[in-house]
């Protein structure tokens, strides 16, 4: 198995996600929820690696957040908003692959998904 085909296989999904969290987990939104995940963020100048929590998740097709209206939902299907450790959050989109990329809204209007990442739960 190749180093790509390995990676892809240990990164979890927004969908995969979302099916294992806990019915009350999901009203918590807006609020951290208990499990941690390692994301790591695949840039042109290498991969950088952050912790942090799911406070959101869901559908792009059921209700999107704003930042994200712009985005084709026949090609992006899940989304989800992760809380670091520093306390920042970041924007993460799932394609219809299963493939998550970081998502950086640039106004009302424009959504750019610049690269990958790869997600696992922190051990």
């Amino acid at each position: 198995m190749s180093k790509r085909e390995d990676q892809r296989e240990s990164s979890l999904s927004l969908s995969e996600i979302d099916s294992t969290r806990a019915p009350d987990e999901k009203q918590m939104d807006g609020k951290s929820g208990e499990m941690l995940y390692q994301l790591k963020f695949h840039k042109r100048q290498g991969a950088t690696t952050e912790v942090g929590k799911v406070t959101e998740i869901g559908s792009l097709e059921d209700s999107p957040p704003v930042d994200l209206q712009a985005l084709q939902t026949d090609t992006y299907t899940h989304y989800a908003i992760f809380r670091l450790k520093d306390r920042s959050t970041t924007l993460i989109v799932q394609d219809e692959s299963g493939n998550t990329h970081k998502a950086l809204s640039l106004g009302k209007d424009t959504v750019k998904v610049p690269y990958k990442v790869s997600i696992t739960i922190q051990s």
